[in-house]
Parts: structure tokens; C-alpha cells; sequence
């Protein structure tokens, strides 16, 4: 009896011991039941979705602000007078079927084998036909078909790339679709992502084709006034994701710099009636560039996440020239660039280029010496 009752106070305080550790381990390594009623939450999925109803909300704001901020009266159709293009050139046999390679080209997507195969038979087309005797003629020929060719991807582009409210909203619209980007809303394939970026890629890289064609045939002015034309598209440009961002940059320093170069040509001319108007029709085209692309060159990262000129060299050079470009405008036109200049580069925290600030401070030491006269 004694030792079946000792027996039993330490049989019972085990028993005792050993009920809270197994509740304990059992509290820690059950999950509570209503847990199982959801499935696990895939937070990348849900980041996703909460950055593309942000976006929504974004571009309904922007929808609702745009008409308090009416967009200035848009400037008068840039033209460019060319002696090359004639209408025959259009109806001919060589035309239609140059004209059928490029149209090829435009549709066939970068990843098929047949992409490479029209691109170079529409590259050698092009070149023998400079080759040609009289070159005059094919000359024409490639002139009026690339010209074509070009509006057309500015027209697809257009309609690749969504149109942000026009006016002053951009500036708004510009800085926050960065952000957006840079916090991982917009710049992935998916939900937040425009679904079409391959396909504005492509075209921006056969904008620049055609363009660098067309100077190869003395077209660069029609190039110019084509793209310093396409305003809405430089808008888009704005709120594009940087991979197209840097095609757009690309195809701009290019045709500014064609640009440049004819503004040179025509100071160099001999002054008379047709070289006056010749001249003020290149500094109106000169204008419209400044005035379409000169944002985007603000807001576009300068090699700050992808490279879009190869060297510091390079964007010194590109530097010069806008300099140079503002500097043959009058003097209300370029306090309207340079207006356009500070307040872009302002509101782009991410890039320093291209940094006009020497051009400004001249303008404003002219412009202290024209009010003391």
C-alpha cells in the first residue's frame, strides 16, 4: 500500500509535466483550421495587381486633370521643300516593288528567319539603285518609297504606344509612370505592362533604319520634318518604357544632328529669295524638333540604367549641336526651347543630359544686355 501510494504522486506528476509540453509542441506546429480555407497568397502576384489598379487610377486622374491644362496651339504643318521626289516615281514598276519589300519588313516580327532575308534584299535593293545610272531617277525612287515607309511606322508607332492627355499633364504623367517603372509596376511582362514593347521596339529600330537610309540619299530634311512633325508620338515617348525610351533617344540624336547639319548648310549659302525661304523653313523644321524631342532626350535615361549613347564623348557632341541649333533661332524662340529645356530637366531627377545650362546662362547674359539699350 505505502509504495503503490508513493508510486502514485509521481506517476500522477509526470503525467502533470508532460500535458503542457504536448500542449505547447502541439499549439506550435498545428495551424489553425480557418487557415486552410485560403489558398497561399502569392505576393508577387498581389504586388502586381495593386500596381496596375494604381496605374488605373493614375491614368483616370490624368483623364480628369487634362482639361484643366488645355495643350498650347499646335505650331503650322512643318514643310521641307525637296527637288528629288517626283510623282512618277510612285506609279512605277521598281517603286511598287521596293515599296512591297518594306511593307514585308514592317510585318514580319524580328524572331523570324524571313525578317533578316527581307531586310537585306530591301538593303540591297536600296543600294543599287544609288548605283544606277541616271542616279538621279532611283534616287527618287528610294526617296519617295522610304518616305512612305517612314510615315507609315510613325503611324504604327503612334498607335502602339498610348497617348497621354496632351499640355502641361505630361510633365506629371512622365514622373510618376517612372516611378512606377522603377518601383516594378510598369516594366514587367504581364499585369502593368503595356503587352506591346517588342513590337514598338521593332518599329523605333526601323525608324532609324529608314531615316539613315533616306540621308544616304539626300532625303534627311523629309526625315527630319517627319519625325520634328510627329508631336503626339514624342508625348508617348515620355511615359514609354526605357527599353523603347533609348530606340526614341537614338532616332532623335540622329535626325537632330541631320538637322544641325542643314542649318550649317543653308548659313553657309548665299542669301536670296529661295535660299531665305529655304532657310526659314529649316529653322521652323529645326523648332518642331526642339520643341517634339528635346523632352524626351530630358527624361530619357542618359546612362544612368541603359545606356543610349555609347560615350561621354558621344553626349558631349549631341550637347554642342543642341546648343548650336537653339543659338540660329530667333530670340523668342529660343527662350521658349530654353523654357522647355529647364523645366524637363528639372523634373528628371534620374538624368543629367543633356545639361544645357552654359546656352541658358548666355541667353540670359544677351537678354540683360538687350534690356539696358
Amino acid at each position: 500500500m505505502d509504495g503503490s501510494a508513493k508510486r502514485r504522486p509521481a506517476s500522477s506528476a509526470a503525467a502533470s509535466s508532460l500535458i503542457p509540453s504536448f500542449l505547447d509542441s502541439s499549439m506550435t506546429n498545428s495551424t489553425p483550421p480557418f487557415l486552410f480555407l485560403f489558398p497561399p497568397v502569392n505576393w508577387r502576384l498581389l504586388r502586381r495587381l495593386v500596381f496596375f489598379f494604381l496605374s488605373l487610377l493614375l491614368r483616370l486622374i490624368l483623364l480628369l486633370l487634362s482639361p484643366l491644362f488645355p495643350s498650347p496651339p499646335s505650331s503650322a504643318p512643318v514643310s521641307y521643300q525637296r527637288s528629288s521626289i517626283t510623282d512618277s516615281c510612285s506609279s512605277s514598276a521598281p517603286a511598287r516593288a521596293l515599296s512591297r519589300v518594306l511593307s514585308v519588313v514592317s510585318v514580319v516580327p524580328v524572331s523570324s528567319r524571313k525578317y533578316q532575308l527581307a531586310r537585306s534584299l530591301a538593303d540591297r535593293l536600296l543600294d543599287e539603285n544609288l548605283l544606277c545610272f541616271p542616279a538621279g531617277r532611283f534616287q527618287g525612287i528610294n526617296l519617295s518609297v522610304l518616305s512612305e515607309a517612314l510615315a507609315h511606322a510613325i503611324r504604327r508607332l503612334e498607335s502602339v504606344l498610348p497617348s497621354p492627355a496632351a499640355g502641361p499633364v505630361d510633365l506629371i504623367a512622365g514622373a510618376l509612370w517612372s516611378g512606377l517603372r522603377r518601383i516594378g509596376a510598369v516594366d514587367e511582362d504581364g499585369i502593368g505592362s503595356a503587352g506591346s514593347t517588342a513590337a514598338a521596339e521593332k518599329l523605333v529600330a526601323e525608324v532609324l533604319w529608314l531615316a539613315q537610309k533616306m540621308a544616304e540619299c539626300d532625303g534627311a530634311g523629309e526625315a527630319v520634318v517627319r519625325w520634328a512633325a510627329a508631336a503626339s508620338l514624342g508625348r508617348s515617348a515620355l511615359a514609354a518604357d526605357p527599353r523603347i525610351q533609348v530606340g526614341f533617344v537614338r532616332v532623335s540624336v540622329f535626325l537632330f544632328r541631320q538637322a544641325h547639319r542643314l542649318q550649317a548648310e543653308v548659313c553657309h549659302e548665299s542669301h536670296g529669295e529661295d535660299e531665305d525661304e529655304r532657310a526659314s523653313s529649316i529653322s521652323h523644321c529645326c523648332l518642331s524638333m526642339l520643341r517634339t524631342w528635346l523632352p524626351l532626350l530630358c527624361g530619357a535615361s542618359s546612362g544612368v540604367e541603359m545606356p543610349t549613347l555609347s560615350s561621354s564623348g558621344e553626349r558631349a557632341e549631341m550637347v554642342r549641336v543642341l546648343e548650336e541649333l537653339i543659338g540660329r533661332l530667333n530670340w523668342e524662340q529660343q527662350e521658349e526651347v530654353l523654357a522647355t529645356w529647364l523645366d524637363h530637366f528639372a523634373a528628371c531627377p534620374d538624368s543629367d543630359w543633356p545639361n544645357l545650362d552654359s546656352c541658358y546662362t548666355r541667353w540670359y547674359a544677351e537678354s540683360r544686355k538687350q534690356l539696358l539699350k
